[in-house]
């Protein structure tokens, strides 16, 4: 059965919802320890007032990633039955919720909750508000604070109303007013992994306005993203990536690493760091055309560094093939020579696999000398196919072996 987006109906309060199920078909990683295949990761996509930016391309891109996604609407609004009520959306949240739950195409254990704006104060109330933990990741962007440090006008009010059912812009605005701040309700959500993903250019709610969210959410990860707006207008790109990396890695089934090791994305500032320990891994080869600074500017975001103690020891280089978007491509992985053996290399790779999938790609290709018998015996043990050595393959007598590997 292919991916599909079907309508649903949803019932709160007596009134009927609509909505959009957004359902992915896609396998995990058969590779990967711990991914089943019973459901799928699902999201609940909530839009703010009036709703006019609903997020598809993110729920679009979700589905491509492996997540069924439910978009819904309201009460009072875009067709949905009621009159609208902001303090109402927590109810009309939880009946979505039910419905998820119910689902036989959603994996419970991995539900995530994502809104923007008043979606982004819906999502935190309704995670604080669920007994039973139903939401169990977290992600609330340039989210309502706290009404009282930022009241709307009355151009405001009068514009949200023009859209809404059966609410005048005088009760808009006396609802907004009534609304919880978050910080109050914040340390409900202490054991639940959770992202503030907002934009320093907000022209509704600045940094400023959510520091005391993030004050009382010491457990959270704040991510910012420079010049963009109150509704990523000219950062989508970034804000989808953003979540879709952050959500992969929230549910993720890979084991952690060894005691002692920590991982993370390379920085411009590792280039010299690379550069410094290549002779000594590779038996006093000079290596470094291969690795050009340009690769930890523009795909730093697909590649992983793993130290101990601070100390550089694995790396790997990978990157979302421009021309080829279902492909990913690992162009140089090293181990510390006294670190070899100890499964660094493989989960180096597993986390490029897992992270690529989340981009959208299908396949991991890599290349090889032909007599490289190490390199081919570990790309063996990882289910990659190789070829044929390939006479020219990088200019004359330069032969290669290329290893593919499906990953979803």
């Amino acid at each position: 059965m292919p991916a599909s987006l079907d309508g649903v109906i949803l019932h709160s309060h007596g009134h009927r919802l609509l909505g959009s199920f957004f359902r992915s078909t896609l396998h995990p990683p058969s590779e990967i320890p711990g991914a089943e295949r019973r459901g799928r990761p699902t999201v609940l996509l909530l839009h703010g007032i009036p709703g006019v930016e609903k997020n598809y391309d993110l729920a679009y891109a979700l589905r491509g990633a492996g997540w069924n996604v439910l978009a819904f609407h309201y009460r009072g609004c875009w067709g949905s039955e009621g009159n609208y009520s902001l303090p109402g959306i927590v109810d009309d949240i939880a009946a979505a919720l039910d419905y998820l739950n119910a689902h036989p195409a959603v994996d419970t254990r991995r539900l995530a909750g994502v809104g923007l704006s008043l979606g982004g104060w819906g999502v935190v109330m309704a995670a604080a508000r669920d007994r039973e933990a139903r939401l169990r990741a977290v992600v609330s962007m340039n989210p309502l604070v706290d009404p009282n440090t930022r009241p709307l006008a009355d151009a405001e009010a009068a514009e949200f109303a023009s859209m809404l059912n059966g609410i005048t812009p005088a009760e808009v605005q006396a609802q907004y007013l009534a609304l919880t701040p978050l910080p109050q309700v914040a340390g409900k959500l202490a054991s639940r992994p959770t992202l503030l993903l907002t934009g320093d250019a907000d022209e509704l709610f600045p940094p400023s306005h959510i520091q005391p969210l993030a004050d009382a959410m010491p457990f959270a990860e704040w991510r910012r993203i420079p010049g963009a707006s109150h509704t990523f207008d000219d950062h989508r790109p970034v804000m989808v990536r953003t979540v879709i990396d952050w959500l992969t890695r929230a549910f993720s089934p890979l084991p952690l690493l060894p005691d002692g090791f920590a991982l993370r994305a390379p920085t411009e500032s590792d280039h010299a760091r690379v550069l410094a320990v290549l002779s000594d891994w590779w038996g006093g080869r000079d290596l470094s055309q291969l690795l050009p600074r340009l690769f930890f500017q523009h795909f730093n975001d697909t590649s992983f560094i793993i130290e101990q103690n601070n100390a550089l020891v694995a790396f790997l280089i990978g990157f979302i093939s421009q021309s080829e978007p279902r492909a990913a491509y690992i162009h140089f992985v090293g181990v510390h020579p006294e670190y070899r053996k100890q499964g660094l290399g493989r989960a180096l790779y597993e986390r490029f696999f897992e992270l690529a999938c989340a981009r959208g790609a299908r396949e991991v290709r890599c290349i090889t000398a032909p007599g490289n018998t190490g390199s081919t015996a570990f790309h063996t043990r990882l289910c990659f196919v190789s070829s044929e050595p390939i006479q020219d393959d990088d200019g004359p007598a330069d032969d290669r072996v290329v290893f593919k590997k499906r990953i979803g």
